[in-house]
């Protein structure tokens, strides 16, 4: 797409009257304060002819008088005492204004929007959180809970900056992604089931057992991936509940509505009737792990911060498969 000659011209003649403008402010500052022109010339590293043109232009264009002047002395008018507060303000806000766009531009200031996973509170991620609040305390962090597939939508409209999800909604050609952290599964079951007592199991173990799953809307590869896994080896659990997060499939087990897999990091918020038991998965690798996703391209000056500061909890070891269920 051409740009029309004559917009450039505007734009240049534009920016060209704001330096003046500015420029004329600050030798009108500088006379004021000084109270004499030769002072105030010699203090903007300008010779005076031209710096009294300056101000006698300024003048013409407000269409008042800012300034006596005689022979002996320089004093301001009563409107030349108005426009020095003016003056001084204008600049004062623009200079404001150009620092934050600096620090902007270094990631010092702005707002990032994250969306996290719920079990992401049960890893680093938090931990990271906090050290970036600590390095960046101008970035404001909008902290948003989002399961992984509206996280994909948010990124992709523009409406996020970053998320913590599961590996499987990162795959995508308009996001860019890293490993956060990656843990196993386990099987979770009532204290008063017999595998409780078992300390163990394995794919005949859950064979007709009632099970909670994540739900295939939500996730329908891992879903799919379960199931076809489980006739692999001959099992068919009975999906008795569906669940979005793996807080509520552990709430659902502690209600002895079932058995399900959970990762190792939601020990952490384990009920206290609730074991989580090692599963043989017959060779197969078994995590989840969890990605910073972001939009590919865009790595604004907040979001390389963050990423920098987050890199520091990562743990990219045993990256494997998937959403789990």
């Amino acid at each position: 797409m051409s740009i029309c000659p004559i917009y450039i011209y505007i734009e240049i003649e534009m920016l060209y009257v704001l330096i003046m403008g500015l420029r004329q402010l600050k030798y009108f500052i500088a006379v004021a304060e000084e109270l004499h022109f030769g002072r105030a010339a010699e203090r903007c590293h300008i010779a005076q002819p031209p710096f009294s043109q300056q101000i006698k232009r300024l003048e013409d264009e407000l269409g008042v008088k800012l300034l006596e002047r005689t022979s002996r002395k320089v004093s301001l008018t009563d409107e030349g005492t108005m426009f020095l507060a003016i003056a001084r303000d204008t600049i004062s806000t623009l200079e404001c204004g150009i620092e934050k766009m600096h620090m902007m531009a270094k990631g010092l200031i702005g707002k990032l929007r994250v969306g996290f996973l719920s079990s992401g509170l049960y890893t680093d991620f938090l931990k990271g959180v906090t050290a970036f609040r600590k390095k960046y305390p101008g970035i404001m962090l909008d902290i948003r809970e989002m399961q992984s597939s509206d996280q994909n939508n948010a990124l992709r409209a523009g409406e996020l900056d970053v998320g913590l999800s599961h590996h499987c909604y990162a795959n995508h050609y308009m996001l860019e992604a890293r490993t956060f952290m990656a843990d196993r599964y386990f099987l979770a079951v009532h204290e008063e089931h017999p595998l409780a007592a078992k300390g163990h199991a394995g794919y005949p173990d859950i064979d007709k057992e009632p099970f909670i799953m994540f739900s295939r809307e939500h996730y329908p590869e891992a879903y799919d991936r379960a199931v076809g896994r489980y006739y692999k080896f001959g099992v068919q659990p009975r999906i008795v509940q569906e669940a979005k997060t793996h807080q509520t499939k552990l709430s659902l087990i502690a209600a002895g509505m079932g058995i399900g897999f959970v990762p190792e990091r939601m020990s952490a918020a384990l009920p206290d009737c609730v074991r989580m038991l090692p599963f043989d998965f017959q060779g197969e690798a078994h995590v989840t792990p969890l990605k910073l996703v972001w939009r590919k391209g865009e790595k604004t000056p907040a979001l390389r911060c963050f990423l920098e500061v987050l890199s520091e909890f990562c743990h990219e070891e045993n990256e494997e498969e998937g959403c789990g269920n």
